[in-house]
């Protein structure tokens, strides 16, 4: 199984389409069917294996500074061979500064395959998740579109309205709720980003800065 997180299309719709961003073919997909939509947080993603965390490559566990947080609370309580769990971990500032949050939360949930290499549907990862103590990126939308027309007014009011952890809102990204196999994640899920959110002229791990933590309580 081929254990790096795909590349995620991006919606026909999107003000932005990074340098040779492939573009989800049927936004048709996501009507008349269970899709959530959750927040396209600015941060890295991270795969969690067997207490492990990796990141843009998944040929050997990460050393990364900025991956401290996940690494102390979260990684080690994910131990089963069989799972893998992925998310966005915002401890290493990017573009977006977001409002300060504690420090067991700079990890947030967003997939999970169990050992055959099939994405489970999301409330199986958020219960996962949930069961663990582990954060699940924001959820703003858990349900049904009656038309093309509806996804798009709903995504266009999501990316004018601020993030969830205070900021700016990078985007959103939408799947079905279902379970899908990976050989059709292009066709089940797609993301949507504003134009403008990246201001760094050189990449983020040059200088890299903590996010604003509190400690836990």
């Amino acid at each position: 199984m081929n254990r790096k997180y795909p590349k995620t299309p991006y919606w026909p719709f999107s003000p932005y389409l990074g340098r040779n961003g492939r573009i989800h073919a049927d936004p048709s997909r996501f009507v008349d069917v269970p899709v959530v939509i959750s927040e396209k947080l600015d941060g890295s993603s991270i795969l969690i294996h067997e207490s492990n965390v990796y990141g843009r490559s998944v040929s050997a566990p990460s050393d990364g500074k900025w991956m401290a947080m996940v690494k102390k609370h979260h990684a080690w309580k994910v131990t089963e061979p069989h799972i893998y769990l992925y998310g966005e971990d915002i401890y290493g500032k990017h573009s977006i500064e977001y409002d300060a949050v504690q420090e067991n939360r700079t990890f947030y949930a967003f997939a999970l395959r169990v050992g055959t290499g099939a994405f489970c549907s999301f409330t199986e990862m958020s219960d996962y998740a949930i069961r663990k103590n582990i954060p699940v990126i924001p959820v703003l939308f858990d349900g049904v579109f009656g038309s093309v027309a509806e996804v798009y007014t709903f995504i266009d009011r999501a990316h004018e309205e601020p993030s969830v952890l205070g900021g700016e809102r990078e985007g959103i990204v939408m799947r079905l709720s279902c379970d899908f196999a990976e050989s059709e994640f292009s066709l089940n899920i797609c993301k949507s980003v504003r134009v403008g959110h990246v201001k760094n002229a050189e990449h983020w791990t040059k200088n890299w800065k903590p996010c604003k933590v509190l400690a836990c309580v």
